[in-house]
């Protein structure tokens, strides 16, 4: 097998691999032997035809389904003697086969990972607001177990951005002629909905028809998929209702019989959560910090990956609350997720790369403890989450994730971490 490498734009290479022999030989006869099975020829019973007649009818199959095979099977030896990583997809671009010798040359395309220089990170001062414990930090708890345990209920008014909105809508998509019709909700003004609907919702009552002749439906990936004829019909207009603080929302809150009782547990639970901020906002700014402080390409095949995953996060989550996921705005939603995608991508190489170049290594004990963490979160046992990344072939992103959160953690105890007060805007005469 003979492999050469050659630098593409960006980050891709490209690997030209030449294999002759046996290997070449043994798949030309698989192929042809399914060939000779499967196919039918006029004038000839199954399995009876030539093999120079099904060579000239199926020459490019062969050729294709031949090239594919080999590269199946030498490829993996290809990478590992060319020394390079490939980061995600792998395009095989170009097949050639010559029976006569037999001998296939075959071309593929990846990306690898970027290059760069580690600075020194030890020492590093990150600047957080400064936090410590107060009765302000008591009310916005409060606040934020109100707008958790709210209510939504009817009105009879215009409707406002806030208020929770359920349709009936009828599509009629305009290329295929495909209809679809049923019932969903959303909070209007959150990105339930699409801007167009959003807009055109404010102002409308319910029982009125909100109608769009030609509206651009994306896929998920956001490209368009064509358009449609949508025709809403409001049913229901709720605005929400924030419960009364005293002794039935304590009740209510599961935590005590009265108000003041259950306001004693709220502030010490506040008070017991104030290092975790703490915490949470240290990791915020170092993150922020170590991605402005390099400056390497992204993988564009990773990046899709990566936006491509955070889509689907969000559009899960528009899918809890009722929301029919098959009319969001993809396209919208991926240009506004690119940003994290792409934080998301350098974070992870720049704590790969010190790692590796500290030598950290992930122990028996640190995977017992992640396995730990994961069978807590999400009520199951260590054994079933285990056997799930074992059936999953997942271990390895366990391992990887581990590795990343140990280099993240190292690098943060080695920081100088300086509170700074919030400034306060200045006020006007």
């Amino acid at each position: 097998m003979k492999v050469s490498m050659r630098e593409r734009e960006g980050l891709f290479k490209e690997l030209s691999v030449e294999v002759e022999g046996d290997i070449v030989s043994s798949i030309l006869e698989e192929v042809y032997k399914n060939l000779r099975e499967s196919v039918s020829i006029e004038g000839f019973r199954k399995g009876t035809a030539p093999m120079w007649i099904i060579k000239a009818r199926y020459k490019d199959y062969i050729q294709e389904e031949v090239g594919k095979r080999v590269a199946d099977r030498t490829l993996p030896s290809a990478i590992e003697e060319s020394k390079l990583k490939p980061v995600a997809d792998i395009f095989l671009e170009e097949v050639k086969l010559e029976e006569a010798v037999p001998k296939v040359i075959y071309r593929v395309a990846f990306e690898t990972p970027p290059e760069f220089e580690l600075k020194e990170l030890e020492g590093l001062q990150v600047e957080v607001k400064k936090v410590e414990f107060d009765e302000e930090l008591v009310k916005k708890r409060i606040e934020q177990l109100r707008e958790e345990h709210a209510i939504w209920q009817p009105v009879e008014r215009e409707i406002r951005e806030g208020d929770l909105v359920s349709v009936d809508y009828y599509i009629e998509e305009m290329e295929s002629g495909e209809s679809t019709q049923g019932e969903t909700s959303g909070i209007v003004g959150q990105r339930m909905f699409r801007e167009e609907i959003d807009t055109a919702l404010v102002g409308r009552k319910e029982g009125e028809e909100v109608t769009f002749e030609d509206l651009t439906l994306y896929d998920t990936e956001g490209k368009e998929a064509g358009k449609a004829k949508v025709r809403l019909i409001i049913k229901s207009v709720k605005e929400k209702v924030l419960p009364e603080i005293g002794d039935d929302f304590a009740k209510e809150l599961g935590i005590a019989q009265t108000w003041q009782e259950a306001e004693e547990k709220i502030r010490q639970e506040v008070k017991d959560s104030v290092e975790r901020i703490k915490r949470a906002m240290v990791e915020e700014s170092m993150a922020k910090k170590l991605v402005e402080m390099f400056e390497f390409d992204i993988p564009q095949t990773l990046l899709a990956r990566e936006v491509s995953h955070l889509v689907e996060i969000r559009a899960r989550e528009l899918s809890q609350y009722g929301i029919d996921t098959k009319y969001l705005n993809y396209k919208s939603m991926a240009e506004e997720l690119m940003p994290q995608a792409m934080f998301n991508i350098k974070l992870r190489y720049i704590l790969e790369k010190y790692a590796k170049e500290k030598g950290l290594q992930v122990s028996e004990e640190d995977l017992q403890k992640k396995y730990q963490e994961i069978a807590q979160q999400y009520g199951r046992s260590v054994e079933e989450i285990k056997e799930y990344f074992r059936s999953q072939n997942m271990e390895n992103v366990l391992f990887e994730d581990i590795l990343r959160e140990k280099a993240f953690n190292d690098i943060i105890s080695k920081a100088v971490i300086k509170e700074v007060e919030e400034k306060k805007d200045e006020q006007g005469d």
